[in-house]
């Protein structure tokens, strides 16, 4: 008994440390699933996209996003549950006020405006539930498990 009385401390100080420092019976919640807003521009010209008034701009700013020919770039990060571009689409709501516009150089090229909605994938528009992909990616180190594209076209910078 007083040998195990001798070594009690170090039991529990063992004990304490393991079921209480990153042991996953301890984490009640499962991490949140973030997703990355991306936009890929496969036209042959090099883009500017301005998110103006859009709800991702935590402090209200505009969201600029250059993006080379054929490359894919963007970086606002969102939680979602079950479906990456519904938690998207609930995050603009009734937001009829956000509008997204495409320059080369110094020229406005194309805007999009309005209500997000469905309108079918004839219609390309970052307000249209159809025109978004989302694909799984490996998880980093933020817990960004996916993304969403929407591609930007020869068609809709009028070349």
């Amino acid at each position: 008994m007083k040998k195990l009385t001798l070594h009690l401390p170090t039991i529990l100080i063992g004990l304490s440390i393991f079921l209480f420092s990153g042991c996953i019976l301890t984490e009640m919640d499962p991490p949140e699933k973030w997703a990355v807003v991306k936009f890929l521009n496969s036209s042959n010209q090099d883009i500017v996209v301005k998110m103006i008034g859009h709800p991702l701009s935590a402090d209200g700013s505009d969201i600029v996003i250059h993006i080379d020919a054929m490359k894919e770039e963007g970086s606002n990060k969102y939680v979602y549950g079950e479906n990456a571009i519904d938690a998207f689409f609930s995050i603009i709501g009734e937001n009829n006020t956000a509008r997204i516009e495409v320059h080369i150089g110094n020229d406005l090229v194309k805007e999009w405006t309005g209500l997000a909605e469905n309108f079918g994938p004839d219609v390309n528009s970052p307000f249209n539930y159809d025109s978004w992909q989302f694909q799984k990616i490996e998880p980093t180190g933020n817990n960004i498990v996916g993304k969403i594209i929407f591609t930007i076209t020869n068609e809709d910078i009028g070349n």
